[in-house]
C-alpha cells in the first residue's frame, strides 16, 4: 500500500490537507513501514493535491474537507483525519 502524509516543515502532520505543501510517501507492507520520497505540492488547491498524490492509496491529514473526501474516493484514494498524533510514521502504523 502507497500511503501519502500530508507534512509541515517540522515533518509533523498538517492540520488541513488543503494547507498542505509537503506530502511524505511511504510505503507499508504487513508492518513494514518504508519511507519512499518527499513531494512539495503547490498545495491550497484541490487539483494540485490530487495530482500529487494521486498513485497513492490512502491520504491521512489532520482534517480532510468533504468535497475532497469524496473527489479522493471517485479515484480510490482513501481519505484518513488523524488526530491523536503528529507523527507520519505512528499514524500510519494504526493503518
Amino acid at each position: 500500500m502507497k500511503i501519502a502524509v500530508s507534512v509541515n516543515n517540522n515533518e509533523e502532520i498538517v492540520s488541513h490537507l488543503g494547507k498542505a505543501k509537503i506530502f511524505y510517501i511511504f510505503s507499508k507492507d504487513k508492518e513494514e513501514i518504508s519511507f519512499i520520497e518527499s513531494r512539495v505540492t503547490e498545495g491550497n488547491h484541490e487539483n494540485h493535491i490530487i495530482e500529487d498524490i494521486k498513485d497513492c492509496n490512502t491520504v491521512i491529514s489532520g482534517k480532510i474537507g468533504t468535497g475532497m473526501v469524496e473527489s479522493l474516493k471517485k479515484l480510490g484514494i482513501k481519505a484518513i483525519t488523524e488526530k491523536s498524533t503528529l507523527n507520519p510514521v505512528k499514524a500510519i502504523a494504526k493503518i
